[in-house]
């Protein structure tokens, strides 16, 4: 049986742009640009597909999003908070912002699109630890200047994230600039 190979006789060839209308075209695209490496062949299945955007788009992306503009709404009445003093922790996280920028630039000079993309994606896993481990739900009854701090680190974060998914998921990015005031 020819496995992974496709061709019209067999009919398998996958036509993309049914799969966008049905998923999405920024769903679509970042799958492509994630999973595929530039210019070599690839492996394609729609389960694939669809556990890469459930896993990446909506459960790391959307739910880091979602609850984090959920908490700037309640205890800030959606006003993003100013920063009151940094800890080291605080530091490290706009450390590891300024690295990924630079890592972006090189891979997409170098037309390293997923590599791009998993750098982008090991900054949203490094926020949603950041939430977890700062626990702003405990912070809004006991230190609501550490609460501002923590809140204001990740909307500007972020931030950041939506301007370099830009190229990949333009849509989504720009409803996303959207929602933080950009």
């Amino acid at each position: 049986v020819n496995q992974g190979k496709m061709s019209k006789s067999l009919g398998n060839v996958v036509k993309p742009l049914e799969l966008a209308g049905v998923y999405g075209l920024d769903a679509f695209r970042y799958f492509l640009l994630r999973e595929m490496v530039f210019g070599l062949d690839s492996e394609f299945s729609e389960e694939a597909l669809v556990s890469r955007i459930n896993a990446d788009l909506a459960n790391d992306l959307g739910n880091l999003l979602a609850r984090s503009l959920t908490m700037v709404h309640k205890y800030f009445e959606g006003q993003v908070p100013e920063p009151d003093s940094s800890q080291p922790v605080d530091l490290d996280l706009k450390v590891d912002i300024l690295d990924l920028i630079d890592r972006y630039v090189d891979f997409m000079e170098a037309l390293g699109f997923h590599k791009a993309l998993i750098a982008i994606w090991e900054l949203i896993g490094k926020l949603n630890r950041y939430i977890v481990t700062q626990e702003p739900w405990v912070l809004a009854k006991s230190d609501r200047p550490r609460l501002s701090t923590v809140l204001h680190h990740v909307v500007e974060s972020l931030k950041v994230v939506s301007v370099l998914l830009w190229p990949f998921i333009p849509g989504s990015s720009e409803k996303i600039q959207g929602y933080l005031g950009l």
